[in-house]
């Protein structure tokens, strides 16, 4: 399963390859996004156990509590909601607290799947309109999604607890030993390729490696290689990088086509994971060798 938005530095393009680096679900363990935004890596993993995501990020958490609790009536506001600029630009401009619940996650999903590298939603930016002339719709995409997945997504999320709040604290309050943190908090500004930005900045990243290097359970920290993380690896930690074609955005004069004016660049993204974590997988991968000598 995917996630129902889009989100500026989501992982569902990688969350394929990360998930080998977290322990297999099992219902002992406490599954916990302290940066959840589009949550690509919950949705790509079974419902098992205790499942936490949280963000800052008020409509993200407003739209998922409000698809979990009246999927039904959000799915048929959506399906009556035309793929408009006119409507596009009018939720822009208003203050999206207040709306009425229903259309404040309608709007929120319209424009995280509408805006040009989902800036709509983040609010890093003020953002355009997605449209294209060739080798694109938009507007059947958007509809497939809320006919198709919406509701897929609601049952999804019946079991999970969602929280707003910082990371810090939550990282704090659902630690223990079978405790995992896939952590993906907003890159370093300095590690950035294209202009937008996050509604939600992480204004102390030093904070944050502290406290994840003291927790007792298990962490998964994505994020593009720097300096700041050097640290993580004197102290253990080991890094897993992966190659990605990143686009970094495309010029006003050029948006009517699906490829003219994107600039694709080669990134790579990097995971770091601690050593409570290492010692797991290699436990799990032992269990597996001795099952497959007992089949021999």
């Amino acid at each position: 399963m995917k996630s129902p938005i889009s989100w500026l530095g989501g992982k569902g393009r990688l969350a394929e390859r990360i998930m080998p680096l977290l322990p297999k679900p099992n219902r002992h363990l406490c599954y916990v996004e302290p940066f959840a935004g589009g949550a690509s890596m919950l949705f790509a993993r079974p419902a098992v156990g205790v499942e936490v995501i949280n963000d800052l990020n008020g409509d993200l958490i407003h739209f998922f509590k409000t698809l979990r609790n009246s999927g039904d009536a959000l799915r048929e506001y959506l399906q009556n909601t035309p793929y408009s600029r006119a409507i596009f630009e009018d939720w822009m401009e208003v203050n999206p607290t207040a709306l009425p619940d229903i259309e404040r996650a309608a709007r929120f999903f319209t424009m995280s799947r509408a805006s040009f590298m989902a800036d709509g939603a983040t609010g890093g930016r003020k953002s355009s309109w997605a449209y294209a002339r060739v080798d694109d719709n938009r507007a059947r995409s958007l509809s497939k999604a809320v006919d198709d997945d919406l509701l897929k997504v609601r049952d999804r999320l019946r079991h999970v607890l969602i929280e707003c709040d910082d990371a810090v604290e939550v990282i704090r309050r659902f630690d223990g030993p079978e405790s995992i943190f896939y952590c993906d908090p907003p890159y370093l500004p300095d590690t950035r390729s294209g202009s937008g930005g996050y509604a939600d900045e992480l204004e102390d990243h030093d904070e944050l490696l502290d406290t994840l290097e003291d927790v007792q359970g298990m962490v998964a920290l994505s994020g593009y290689p720097h300096p700041d993380y050097n640290r993580l690896e004197d102290s253990g930690w080991k890094r897993h990088d992966f190659k990605l074609e990143c686009a970094s955005g495309r010029t006003r004069e050029s948006r009517d086509s699906r490829l003219a004016g994107e600039i694709i660049t080669q990134r790579t993204e990097s995971v770091w994971i601690n050593p409570a974590l290492q010692k797991r997988l290699e436990k799990e991968a032992s269990k597996q060798f001795s099952l497959f000598d007992m089949v021999l």
